[in-house]
């Protein structure tokens, strides 16, 4: 006879099903805690290094423009006043006044106007730095030249256009005049026709006849003015102002955009005979303003002509505040120095940086 018996639980599986009861509300609340706090710290590090980037994104723009700045001012700056060659006699038949920025090649090659806050002028919002010099790396070798008949013969095709303005140069005379007339090989120097146009045919000082010989040169005449302004979309940026098209009409252009200002000084050589050396004590200072050279004061120091006075100058130091074009790149408002001002309120968030290179005159 068999006797039915009850299957028996086993001891040990009864804390197996106590430990498969799952998580307590405890344990869960403390898993929730350190899960958010590891997912605050990936956002704190990712919103860091994000806004690492930004920063150093925006620096390295900044630093681009400016260095492209630089050479462009600096490439017109050492060579300012240049005409290919020596020369014994000048003339400059282009009709206005001699002073006229963009013609005074022989007179004062560097000009520089301080920044007065007079709307919709090149000093609005910077300095403006005006510089004359020969293209000297494009030249036009001349075959021959009717000097009556004001017309140069060059020995092969060219490129320039009608309206460009140019210097001549055969070693001892010198002259600026503009193209009134081209063709593949030749350009007329006419009188009259054009803007400024000619006063005269005559290149010789003085207004005298003088014919260029075989082998002289012409060359582009570089007329540059730098300024900051407003470009179409309302920011400041670097522009640059040149003499373009049949009539020589300045034209602006726009080179780097985030130029908030410009500020231009020059170090100046009082030493007689002149040694080519700065001289650190003038005005109390190694780099003085253009108004204080322009200053008819200084003629005991630097002489009394203003030509004879920016003669003097031997190396220019140019620079530049440049900010973010973006807002809100830095967390909180970046207070600046520039020009002499220390802690400048931006009322922005953008990143500003200045920007100073110091640039040695050659033509002196």
């Amino acid at each position: 006879m068999s006797i039915a018996t009850t299957p028996r639980v086993s001891r040990a599986a009864k804390p197996m099903r106590l430990r498969m009861r799952g998580l307590s509300l405890i344990e869960l609340m403390i898993a929730m805690t350190i899960s958010l706090i590891v997912l605050a710290a990936v956002g704190w590090v990712y919103q860091g290094t994000v806004q690492t980037y930004r920063n150093h994104d925006a620096l390295s723009r900044m630093q681009e423009g400016a260095r492209y700045a630089f050479e462009l001012i600096s490439k017109d700056l050492r060579m300012a006043g240049t005409t290919g060659c020596p020369f014994q006699t000048s003339a400059n038949v282009l009709n206005g006044a001699e002073d006229d920025w963009y013609k005074n090649l022989f007179g004062q090659p560097i000009v520089n106007l301080d920044k007065n806050g007079t709307a919709d002028t090149v000093t609005e919002l910077s300095d403006a730095l005006s510089i004359l010099r020969a293209d000297i790396s494009n030249e036009y070798i001349v075959s021959s030249h009717d000097s009556a008949g004001a017309v140069f013969t060059l020995t092969k095709e060219h490129d320039i256009p009608q309206g460009a303005l140019l210097v001549a140069t055969d070693c001892n005379n010198a002259a600026v005049f503009q193209a009134s007339a081209v063709s593949a090989t030749t350009v007329t120097h006419a009188a009259g026709a054009g803007t400024p146009g000619n006063s005269t045919v005559n290149l010789g000082n003085g207004g005298g006849a003088i014919t260029y010989p075989a082998g002289s040169r012409l060359y582009r005449l570089n007329a540059v003015t730098y300024y900051v302004g407003k470009n179409a979309a309302g920011e400041p940026s670097l522009f640059r102002l040149t003499p373009k098209g049949a009539d020589a009409t300045p034209t602006p252009e726009e080179l780097v955009e985030g130029v908030e200002d410009l500020q231009v000084t020059f170090g100046v050589d009082t030493s007689t005979p002149r040694d080519g050396i700065v001289d650190m004590a003038v005005a109390g200072a190694p780099y003085v303003t253009a108004s204080w050279i322009d200053d008819p004061a200084q003629a005991a120091a630097l002489g009394a002509t203003a030509k004879e006075r920016w003669d003097r100058v031997v190396s220019v130091r140019v620079s530049m505040l440049m900010r973010t074009v973006e807002d809100r790149v830095i967390p909180v408002k970046q207070k600046y120095s520039f020009n002499g001002t220390n802690g400048i309120d931006p009322g922005d968030r953008r990143l500003r940086k200045v920007f100073t290179h110091v640039i040695q005159v050659r033509n002196r």
